[in-house]
């Protein structure tokens, strides 16, 4: 009898479409469930029969897919597979700048001794600062606005203090903007309290995913992939790790939304600003939209098309006077800036939507001692200068 506590999940970036490389190392998925599967689509023979018998069914198609389910902390594997649901190849790199800086924690201001944000930085980046004397300062802020060359505003945690640096650097985290690259992957999972068992999955492209941030709760998420390849293995040899090596699963801790989530930055109000109201929990979903190639003599999918990148954003928020004006902008449809980052000791990923539109239910009285919730709805779209309607940083 097979344990789902003994089911390991490896996998390795493709080079050639549903191709596994002969060479390289795989890196296991931390995950709290898993839906992958090569599900065959049947067909029953209609043939008419004089002795009233079915003459059964035969496989017409083969769809290989399935989610993910995790828990979010900082590790490497989770990165790829961020890489393959933003389709593209590779994170945006920046070398770190040195610059005297000075904070203005009163006015959230960062100013620069010499160069030009507008060079260095985008609206919305997350900059990760070092070299201050108060240990508070060393940590990752979100540009808010680049208010002249010299001069940023910033959304940032509470504790940061008024500093003159000297001696200290910036940096933009990396960072991946939506694409069009297509990564896949091959995937074996492979049920290790049984002999030699496992099923290897190719051509794996993460074709969505789902993170939810909510007060009280570990941040949990999914990666939904869709292949073209598919075999069962029974023997070591036919295990798409055999004679590899497996790069353990990481040991960094779970992150959560009540202490992890420094700040939460929002236009909602005009200014991109930190949010001036209580926010209970956000979730974002990504669907890329891939439509299957199916080809004749093909039993699994030859390719697939990828189609636009959707984001769908759910807000919940105390209602408050900071969050009133978005009952008249769900009329006009006005976006609004959205960026948070989640953070521990192990590190941090970022998230900024430069334009969502929401809509939502006006505020009721659900029942007696009971608070008064927004819960709005909505899509991320382009931002106005064509910025991407996500960005992902890490760090």
């Amino acid at each position: 009898m097979s344990s789902s506590n003994q089911v390991r999940v490896a996998f390795i970036e493709e080079s050639t479409y549903g191709i596994t490389p002969g060479a390289g190392n795989f890196n296991t998925a931390r995950f709290t469930s898993d839906s992958l599967s090569g599900s065959p689509d049947t067909t029953e023979s209609q043939q008419i029969r004089t002795d009233r018998l079915s003459s059964g069914q035969v496989v017409t198609g083969l769809a290989i897919e399935g989610d993910l389910n995790y828990e979010l902390a900082k590790e490497d594997a989770l990165d790829l597979l961020f890489k393959s649901a933003m389709y593209q190849s590779a994170y945006t790199t920046d070398t770190p700048i040195s610059v005297d800086l000075t904070i203005d924690a009163t006015a959230k201001t960062i100013t620069r001794a010499s160069g030009d944000w507008d060079v260095d930085a985008l609206l919305g980046d997350v900059v990760t600062l070092a070299g201050f004397t108060a240990p508070t300062d060393n940590t990752q802020v979100m540009i808010a606005s680049i208010d002249s060359a010299l001069i940023i505003s910033y959304i940032g945690k509470d504790d940061l203090v008024d500093e003159a640096g000297s001696g200290t650097s910036f940096v933009v985290a990396d960072k991946l903007d939506i694409g069009t690259t297509k990564v896949s992957f091959s995937m074996e999972k492979a049920f290790l309290d049984l002999t030699t068992k496992a099923i290897n999955y190719l051509g794996m492209i993460v074709s969505g995913f789902n993170i939810n941030a909510a007060y009280g709760s570990i941040v949990s998420g999914s990666f939904t992939f869709m292949g073209n390849g598919y075999n069962t293995a029974d023997t070591a040899g036919e295990f798409i790790t055999d004679s590899r090596t497996i790069n353990a699963a990481a040991t960094t801790q779970s992150l959560n939304g009540s202490v992890d989530m420094p700040f939460v930055g929002s236009s909602a109000t005009g200014t991109f600003e930190a949010s001036t109201f209580c926010i209970q929990s956000v979730e974002i979903t990504v669907n890329n939209n891939l439509t299957v190639q199916n080809c004749i003599g093909r039993i699994a999918p030859f390719d697939y098309t990828d189609g636009t990148c959707q984001i769908e954003v759910s807000l919940s928020a105390y209602l408050a006077d900071g969050n009133w004006a978005q009952l008249a902008a769900k009329l006009e449809q006005t976006p609004f800036a959205l960026g948070f980052v989640l953070k521990n000791d192990d590190g941090f990923y970022g998230f900024y939507l430069p334009a969502v539109q929401v809509n939502m239910d006006d505020p009721v009285a659900a029942g007696i001692n009971q608070d008064i919730i927004l819960t709005m709805t909505g899509t991320a779209k382009v931002g106005a200068s064509g910025e991407s309607a996500l960005t992902v940083f890490k760090g």
